[in-house]
C-alpha cells in the first residue's frame, strides 16, 4: 500500500480544505483588486486539489471494485463448500450399511 493510499482520508480533507480556502481567497483577491500572482497561485492550488480529489475517487472506486470481487469469490467458495457438504451427506445416506 502506497503512502497515498495509507493517508487517503487525511489527503482528501487537506485537498478539500485547500480548495475551499483558495476559492475564498480568489474572491477576496479579485474584489479587493489584487488580481496578481497570489490569485494565480490560488487557481493553481485549486486545480491541483481537484486533480488530487479525482485520484482519490478513482482509488476508492478501485478498492470498492476489488472488495466486490473478493466478496463474490467468497460467496462462490461458500456455495461450493455447501454443495460438497451436501454431496457428502447424500453419499453417507446412500451407503447400504444404514
Amino acid at each position: 500500500m502506497s503512502l497515498f493510499e495509507e493517508h487517503i482520508d487525511a489527503i482528501e480533507i487537506a485537498a478539500k480544505t485547500a480548495s475551499w480556502v483558495c476559492f475564498i481567497a480568489i474572491f477576496v483577491l479579485f474584489f479587493t483588486g489584487h488580481a496578481s500572482t497570489p490569485l494565480a497561485i490560488a487557481v493553481v492550488i485549486i486545480c491541483v486539489s481537484n486533480i488530487t480529489l479525482h485520484q482519490i475517487k478513482e482509488t476508492r472506486a478501485r478498492w470498492d471494485e476489488k472488495d466486490a470481487e473478493e466478496r463474490e469469490l467468497r460467496r462462490e467458495q461458500q456455495r461450493e463448500n455447501r454443495e460438497r457438504e451436501l454431496r457428502l451427506q447424500i453419499q453417507r445416506l446412500q451407503r447400504p450399511g444404514r
